[in-house]
């Protein structure tokens, strides 16, 4: 029997999602049957999901409305801690369902570090994931009882980032 695995890829670099995705693919040519699910993206326009969506052994949602509003108190906070809760409930699932080998829960860290949803019924749902089951988890800022719980973290770190040389979001670089 295979060992359940858990991993985390986390920090402020550029790389987390396009690693997660990555293992994805290598997942899929295995014949493994995955399921994303996206906290805080909204955008189903992304290149990672105009690709994975033509593969039938993907099954793909996003719990996300997009930016979070700079006023943490304002009312529209409301729509993103409901989009992250259904998006909790998701994967709680999905960790729990025999039709999914690799479950790929990308920008989590960010939803749990923005108080969208708690962690401790996710905490829950990966100590009891089956043997065999691959959950992927990415984000800034991963908090250290995620990071507890997951066998492999990567923390991926910037040097420098075009962004902060005014070189916007690219198609096929950062969507």
């Amino acid at each position: 029997m295979k060992p359940r695995r858990i991993l985390l890829f986390t920090g402020n670099g550029k790389g987390k999602s396009t690693a997660a995705f990555g293992m994805l693919a290598r997942a899929l040519g295995h014949g493994m049957k995955a399921r994303v699910i996206q906290f805080v993206k909204s955008d189903d326009a992304v290149g990672e999901q105009l690709f994975f969506s033509r593969i039938n052994e993907v099954e793909w949602d996003h719990f996300g409305r997009g930016f979070l509003p700079r006023d943490r108190q304002s009312p529209k906070m409301e729509e993103h801690r409901a989009a992250a809760r259904s998006g909790l409930d998701a994967a709680i699932a999905a960790l729990a369902s025999p039709d999914y080998d690799f479950v790929l829960l990308d920008e989590l860290c960010f939803a749990l570090g923005q108080h969208l949803i708690s962690a401790e019924p996710l905490l829950e749902a990966l100590r009891s994931a089956e043997d065999g089951k691959i959950v992927v988890m990415t984000g800034r800022d991963a908090p250290q009882e995620l990071i507890a719980v997951a066998d492999t973290v990567t923390e991926m770190g910037m040097i420098k980032h075009g962004f902060e040389q005014g070189i916007p979001a690219q198609i096929g670089v950062e969507n």
